[in-house]
């Protein structure tokens, strides 16, 4: 597995701009594997795009690289980005979902809700990218009906599954295809719900990412997002909060860092909220969290 990523990493970065869908895999496998040199290349990449694509999935990378550095040039490249994008792009919905949770752009989020509402009961083609937005507003708003829906959803993939899988756009090309979509779905869902029959549905899929990948790695980059948990943990933050309830910052920060860092709160006897890196088995206090 590790080999696949990391040659997927390296034939991405040799090819060039490829398409944003690639450098999302790029963002979180440069996060996941502490790899600063890749993180800033993509970065490079990103603030020099200067609007070249007016997709969603750019508006996609810009997120996910917000999210990860914190990088003054993202926000403003959302912000023109977004009224740019097509109404049909496939991936829009996760876009203005993820733009609103890593900006708190209510602008952004009141737009996401919109075309949530337009794609609550979608069509099998678009059911993928719908849920994956629908999860992205279960992490922002704490709201489980996104999740819920979200999980009715993958049900109708799984049960028209080949119905909805055409092996003449099996791979990834200007937009990411429904295989690679649907992988990533049945990653979140295993990961947020538990339930094993996400879990099983993850297997099969993420076997079929494995098998288109080991032609073209890097036709298949957003799907190999759902292979990262195979290689990395991730990162896990212990938050010790004083009283019963969990408070509202733990959960917007549970929201803006998954699937990047998992925060795991517990009630403390303490006077003021604290944050533990728990790494090797350790706790390591943060500051300035």
């Amino acid at each position: 597995m590790a080999g696949l990523l990391k040659n997927a990493s390296e034939l991405i970065q040799s090819e060039g701009f490829t398409g944003a869908h690639s450098l999302i895999f790029l963002i979180r496998y440069a996060y996941l594997s502490e790899n600063k040199a890749l993180m800033k290349l993509v970065g490079n990449t990103l603030e020099g795009l200067n609007g070249m694509e007016e997709s969603a999935s750019l508006v996609y990378a810009y997120a996910e690289y917000y999210k990860a550095e914190k990088a003054d040039f993202c926000p403003p490249a959302i912000s023109f980005l977004v009224p740019r994008c097509r109404d049909d792009d496939p991936m829009l919905l996760p876009a203005l979902a993820k733009a609103a949770n890593v900006t708190g752009d209510e602008r952004i989020l009141q737009l996401a809700l919109i075309k949530a509402d337009e794609l609550y009961e979608p069509e099998l083609k678009d059911a993928p990218f719908a849920a994956l937005g629908f999860l992205e507003l279960y992490r922002l708003t704490g709201d489980g009906t996104w999740l819920d829906q979200a999980a009715v959803l993958g049900e109708q993939i799984r049960e028209n599954f080949r119905e909805l899988f055409n092996p003449s756009e099996a791979y990834d090309m200007q937009q990411p295809s429904a295989n690679s979509a649907v992988a990533l779905l049945y990653d979140e869902l295993s990961r947020l719900t538990r339930d094993q029959q996400w879990r099983s549905a993850r297997e099969v899929q993420n076997h079929l990412i494995r098998l288109l990948a080991d032609k073209y790695p890097t036709r298949v980059a957003f799907g190999l997002l759902a292979l990262l948990a195979d290689e990395f943990e991730a990162k896990t933050v212990v938050c010790m909060f004083p009283g019963d309830e969990i408070p509202p910052e733990v959960r917007a920060l549970q929201a803006y860092y998954s699937p990047l860092t998992e925060f795991v709160a517990v009630p403390a006897e303490t006077e003021k909220t604290r944050y533990y890196l728990l790494k090797d088995g350790e706790l390591e206090e943060l500051k300035g969290i």
